[in-house]
């Protein structure tokens, strides 16, 4: 199956620059990349690989060591600055040929670029918030690889509906690949309904009986577990019980985040950090209880459900350290842990033999947020750490928690049936004017004075409507996060028309009203953000 679909890749080059390689979780795509590679680097080009997240070069680059040994650098941030110069220099003078890395490394001196690979192509990490540049790295290295009159690779098992919207009108070359390598199954799907198991009392510390049951049956034969909680920290917030008070960021428009190991309140925005409070500061009552779940706790309930399981956390607290990453996925890939509780960091391309149980503790977070691209990224997250489960010989089971098991989404992650899915997103799109059928910008106003920020971005929505061309402008609104870092935030949203001209024209004359607002001493402190396709 792999030579079919790199020969396939190959036919796609003839006549395209960028292919979009669709394959399963579990489908062999890494070994289609080792080929590519080889090829390119044969003929004498330089290769870059790029990845989402720092805790995937972990685990491929002992893969990829092995196969290039030292014409290969990595190239990410946990690295010192001494570190990123060296492989800088080695990419300058020829030492490395073949770059792994994140976004970070399209900045490297490539003068003889051959090919490019977007691993897991769809993540949102790809793209970078703050600060600016506000790009994404999937189109820059397009971008790139253009120049270079190189060919691009984009590799996924859910493809973004942009990518895939691309690969449908021909822009780029199509490639899937729909069984698991050495024809291993696909993992066994299991709903379980919250509610229901509330009503009846089954619901302990978390989690139903379907998902203690299939725990407790892994771990009888010594097999692993993935637990997933998109929430770090050991509780969303805390709340008094007699008034409903909640204790929030002094700095920041959020509630503070409940850290239990380290006896604290943080702000995930800023890094404020405040004692837990004994009493209620609005009425006095000593009432104080956590509400909801966060991975700290969940790591927690399930050394009390499962005492003689060996369990370890991933997310952003546990990883902070240069090494943090490897020292997790070593201690789990040698068989010392039983379960591995994380947040999205641990549905990325992490592939252990043991693993046998993927468990989803609240997939309504994932499903029911307040973003145009929540289904996608459901649709992305669940099917992505589902892939986890069962390998070669152990058949995967994954069990998705939720208090809406109707809900159609559910079907379609469970048939794998990505097509559906993608067809009737796309007509909300169309219909309601989203990408990839227009072309979205936000633009932030950002002031220490409310109304200030609030002036700066009606006076600005009045003058961007004057602008020639179709489009839509919305807000401005109080962003969803209303204050971060002591700055009040508001939001336009712009949905231009996908006409180059118009875009053109738009582009200008934004950047002339922005400059000219700057200009107003009104306005000369207000800070104004523009992202282009926020993700």
């Amino acid at each position: 199956m792999q030579k079919d679909a790199y020969d396939a890749v190959q036919k796609e080059f003839t006549s395209k620059a960028t292919v979009l390689l669709h394959g399963i979780t579990g489908s062999g795509k890494t070994e289609i990349y080792i080929k590519l590679i080889m090829e390119v680097l044969e003929s004498g080009s330089q290769v870059l690989l790029l990845l989402p997240e720092i805790a995937l070069t972990t685990h491929l680059v002992a893969r990829l060591q092995k196969v290039f040994g030292d014409k290969m650098g990595v190239f990410h941030s946990k690295y010192s600055d001494n570190e990123r110069v060296e492989i800088w220099q080695g990419v300058l003078s020829g030492k490395y040929n073949f770059i792994i890395g994140v976004r970070s490394s399209l900045f490297l001196p490539f003068d003889s670029l051959g090919l490019v690979i977007v691993d897991e192509e769809h993540e949102p990490s790809y793209k970078q918030y703050d600060p600016a540049p506000r790009f994404h790295a999937r189109d820059a290295a397009i971008m790139m690889a253009w120049l270079h009159q190189a060919k691009t690779v984009l590799g996924t098992a859910t493809p973004a509906f942009e990518t895939f919207y691309n690969a449908q009108n021909d822009k780029y070359g199509y490639v899937r690949m729909d069984k698991r390598y050495g024809d291993a199954e696909l993992p066994h799907f299991h709903l379980a309904d919250i509610l229901k198991d509330k009503k009846k009392n089954l619901l302990k510390l978390d989690f139903t009986r379907l998902m203690r049951e299939k725990i407790q049956e892994a771990l009888n034969h010594q097999e692993q577990v993935l637990i997933f909680q998109n929430r770090r920290g050991y509780a969303p917030y805390i709340s008094c019980d007699e008034c409903g008070w909640i204790p929030e960021c002094e700095h920041c428009d959020v509630s503070l985040t409940y850290h239990q190991y380290q006896e604290e309140l943080r702000c995930h925005y800023c890094g404020f950090k405040d004692k837990v409070p004994i009493k209620c500061q609005a009425c006095g009552s000593s009432k104080i209880t956590t509400v909801g779940s966060g991975t700290e706790r969940i790591e927690e309930n399930l050394s009390l459900l499962f005492p003689e399981a060996r369990i370890l956390r991933m997310d952003l607290d546990t990883t902070r350290s240069k090494y943090g990453y490897q020292k997790i996925l070593e201690e789990f890939g040698s068989g010392n842990v039983d379960i591995l509780v994380g947040t999205q960091m641990i549905t990325k391309g992490l592939d252990f033999d043991r693993v046998s149980l993927v468990g989803i503790v609240d997939a309504d977070r994932i499903l029911f947020y307040p973003d145009f691209r929540s289904g996608e990224r459901a649709f992305q997250q669940i099917t992505q750490v589902a892939g986890r489960a069962g390998r070669r010989n152990v058949t995967g089971n994954v069990v998705i928690q939720t208090r809406r098991p109707d809900q159609l989404i559910f079907k379609q992650i469970i048939s794998g049936n990505y097509n559906d899915f993608y067809q009737q997103e796309m007509g909300e799109r169309r219909q309601f004017y989203y990408p990839p059928f227009v072309k979205n910008i936000k633009i932030v106003t950002k002031h220490k004075d409310f109304k200030t920020a609030e002036t700066a971005a009606i006076q600005l929505k009045n003058l961007l409507s004057d602008i020639e061309g179709r489009k839509i402008i919305l807000g401005p609104e109080k962003a969803l996060i209303g204050k971060i870092k002591n700055l009040f935030l508001f939001e336009i949203w712009i949905k231009l028309e996908k006409n180059a001209n118009t875009q053109e024209r738009f582009k200008q004359e934004m950047v002339r009203i922005i400059s000219e607002l700057q200009g107003d001493k009104r306005f000369r402190s207000v800070r104004f953000l523009i992202d282009v396709d926020p993700y």
